[in-house]
């Protein structure tokens, strides 16, 4: 499997486990353009909100140990400050964790 592939599948496995906590209209869809969230000025309306995108990505990095290693580290500061850019939607997660595995 290519690392974009296992970078995706980490991802879907963590929001299936994400949507178990969360209402149904909550929950995230395993699609590479489902926005993550509210950004001022923009219609696009995302699911999370700042608590339960700490959540989410928290979520994500469990599964990334698991995958690539215990020492991984998804910068998770790093990547709320850069949220315009690295978590406009799913597509743009993965392209980040792919530059840091």
């Amino acid at each position: 499997m290519s690392e974009i592939n296992q970078i995706k599948s980490v991802v879907f496995l963590a929001i299936d486990e994400f949507n178990v906590s969360q209402e149904v209209d909550s929950r995230l869809e395993k699609n590479e353009s489902e926005v993550l969230f509210s950004r001022v000025g923009f219609t696009e309306t995302g699911k999370l909100d700042s608590l339960t995108l700490i959540y989410f990505l928290v979520t994500i990095e469990e599964y990334l140990q698991k995958e690539f290693g215990s020492n991984f580290d998804l910068k998770t500061q790093e990547l709320i400050e850069s949220k315009e850019t690295n978590l406009k939607n799913i597509s743009t997660l993965i392209q980040y964790i792919q530059k840091i595995v």
